[in-house]
């Protein structure tokens, strides 16, 4: 079944307004609801997909789009962007230390120390709100933008169920399987025993199942004739996503903190999608590409210097104030969150800034430094995949082991109360929440990578998936 763009458009947005309506009328059950309609969606069409024969995919090509666009000279072949496999690289680096940096702020992840007030926990989630407000964006922008030409050479039945084989695959596993191993291991570390939680959970894989979504709308709609647009300029995205944050608040106050799996957080479903599909507009249009006229390396010759200073003078600020008021409170039960002045210039702005400009930072520093490709990066970057599904194992076995070098070291011990997973107990001193972030971090994200990369190696079949 294939749609006009406009209908495709008509059609997806009224099924995803309508959910998002429902989950803002009565969030309690349709968190669920959309929980339940993901997981059915990925573990049917994964099967289905397995299952059926292929087809002849000559008997249903994919129609090839012409590139229509303005260039002072038109290559003859495509660039090839090696950066875009090694900023892959580094975002999948800072998704680990990321949650690395939850575990140790008391809240965020799976299973987390350091719950009170502290200088480490001021500086890690001033750190946390800056990365949570970009770093998946970009990843849906990349994942979009290889998707045009994924399309055009498998033809429609093929192009999903590739997708399907190696998205909906490691989804289920994780859902159903990895996600009960992983459990007993951080509420062992807990002290709550092995518990077994039979609630299927895809963790971060929520990201995998979203990009099918978005994946198969893309193949359902007609392509036929192209997509053209110039890109947007870094006032144009200021001004879009001033927009779009202000409806990203709404949603978080209103939807109940996740849908279908997705965190609702700063930078998430309204600028998943926005970046989703400007990658694969910015495919089509070669907005990537040295010569396009217009395009991000022209933006960026023209704007790199004030969008470096706002993104340091805004990060230093952010950090900076956040150690400060946590500094001037000691000892006093403060909240962040009913802090105003924080939530305007640091939540609220820091958002739309790192939203609107990170991207055109990441892409032109990435271009111009690390656009590239040998051995190494080679290693790295087939990894990144594998490692972005098995890193919670790591990270969560990271710091248990830190919990108990602690309590070996110091004879304190840390209380997890009944059912929970974080930790209130106050440790000796905040050095050990620093040093133990650092360590633990710096061992997480080496063994994650090695782990993944001799895996791949070893066990058969792994490489035509991750």
């Amino acid at each position: 079944m294939t749609f006009s763009k406009s209908t495709s458009k008509k059609v997806f947005f009224s099924v995803l307004t309508a959910l998002v309506l429902a989950q803002c009328a009565v969030p309690g059950i349709m968190i669920y609801v959309g929980c339940s309609l993901i997981l059915f969606f990925v573990t049917f069409s994964t099967i289905w997909f397995m299952c059926k024969k292929p087809s002849d995919p000559t008997l249903d090509p994919a129609p090839l789009l012409p590139t229509t666009t303005s260039h002072k000279e038109k290559p003859t072949k495509s660039e090839r962007l090696y950066y875009l496999d090694n900023l892959k690289i580094f975002l999948t680096i800072i998704v680990i230390f990321h949650h690395q940096t939850c575990s140790f702020v008391g809240a965020g992840w799976y299973f987390n120390i350091g719950n009170y007030t502290s200088s480490f926990q001021a500086f890690g989630n001033a750190l946390l709100g800056m990365n949570q407000s970009y770093f998946m964006c970009v990843f849906f922008f990349i994942s979009g933008y290889f998707t045009p030409t994924s399309f055009e050479k498998k033809g429609r039945e093929l192009f999903l169920r590739d997708k399907f084989k190696r998205l909906g695959i490691p989804y289920m596993l994780f859902a159903y399987v990895l996600s009960l191993v992983l459990g007993t291991i951080y509420q062992s570390f807990a002290g709550h025993g092995a518990t077994l939680n039979p609630t299927p959970n895809p963790g971060p894989l929520w990201f995998v199942g979203w990009l099918l979504v978005f994946n198969y709308a893309y193949a359902c709609t007609d392509h036929s004739s192209p997509t053209i647009m110039p890109t947007p300029t870094p006032f144009q995205m200021l001004g879009w996503t001033f927009g779009l944050n202000i409806l990203q608040f709404v949603l978080i106050a209103l939807m109940g903190g996740t849908f279908a799996f997705m965190p609702l957080t700063l930078g998430s479903l309204p600028f998943d999608i926005m970046y989703f599909y400007g990658g694969c507009i910015a495919k089509r249009n070669k907005w990537l590409e040295t010569g396009t006229e217009g395009g991000v390396v022209e933006i960026m010759d023209k704007h790199r210097r004030w969008i470096y200073a706002v993104i340091v003078v805004h990060s230093v600020y952010n950090i900076s104030y956040c150690m400060y008021y946590q500094q001037t409170h000691v000892g006093e039960d403060y909240d962040m969150e009913k802090n105003n002045f924080y939530l305007g210039t640091c939540i609220f702005v820091g958002t739309w800034l790192f939203i609107a400009l990170m991207l055109f930072a990441q892409l032109d520093i990435f271009r111009n430094h690390f656009n590239w490709t040998g051995k190494w990066s080679k290693i790295l970057s087939g990894a990144s995949y594998t490692a972005y599904i098995v890193h919670p194992f790591f990270v969560c076995t990271a710091t248990g082991v830190f919990i108990k070098v602690y309590e070996a070291t110091t004879g304190q011990h840390l209380v997890f109360e009944d059912g929970k997973t974080d930790s209130e107990t106050v440790l000796e001193s905040d050095a050990w929440l620093w040093g133990g972030w650092a360590v633990c971090s710096l061992v997480s994200v080496p063994l994650t990578f090695f782990f993944s990369h001799w895996f791949r190696e070893l066990c058969p079949g792994a490489k035509q998936i991750l």
